[in-house]
């Protein structure tokens, strides 16, 4: 099964109003922040590290912007701190958009499982931030309904990407 389309993705985040998108390039998101990368509609930013990625969306935030942060779930992990501190302490409506690493591995049931597959969903309900699968295109509502629920708690929410994006 293929995953989500760069361009329909991005149309999505585009229609729903996302100003910024905070990306670091991984194996999963490279054909999204590449498409991110040459729009003009969305400003893309590049951290250096995950946690900056969060810290950075807080603050545009609270500038009035409307920002997405695009990590892989291993970069998610990372971002823990800042993630409690930016976003589930102040109560932040950061929007996240988690490349789930090892889905696809673990779905083939290919030994050995990697441990970022099985820790997040698990680390993402320990923080109480709520989240949906895409899979693919059919799946892109998700980020709407992730939009929403920001909004309506004005805590983080995320959707987890199985599968990498595609052109």
């Amino acid at each position: 099964m293929e995953g989500p389309s760069a361009a329909s993705t991005l149309g999505r985040l585009k229609a729903l109003g996302f100003t910024h998108a905070l990306s670091i390039p991984d194996s999963e998101s490279r054909q999204l922040h590449a498409a991110i990368e040459n729009d003009s509609d969305i400003e893309l930013i590049v951290p250096t590290r995950e946690g900056e990625s969060i810290a950075i969306a807080a603050g545009l935030w609270t500038g009035g912007a409307k920002p997405i942060v695009i990590i892989q779930n291993t970069g998610l992990m990372e971002a823990g701190d800042a993630l409690r501190g930016c976003g589930l302490g102040p109560s932040i409506p950061l929007r996240l958009m988690v490349g789930w690493r090892g889905f696809v591995g673990a779905e083939a049931r290919r030994v050995p499982i990697d441990s970022a597959y099985t820790y997040t969903e698990p680390v993402l309900t320990a923080w109480g931030v709520p989240y949906e699968i895409i899979e693919g295109d059919a799946d892109l509502e998700a980020i709407d309904r992730m939009d929403e629920m920001a909004a309506s708690s004005s805590k983080p929410a995320a959707v987890l990407c199985a599968r990498g994006f595609g052109p």
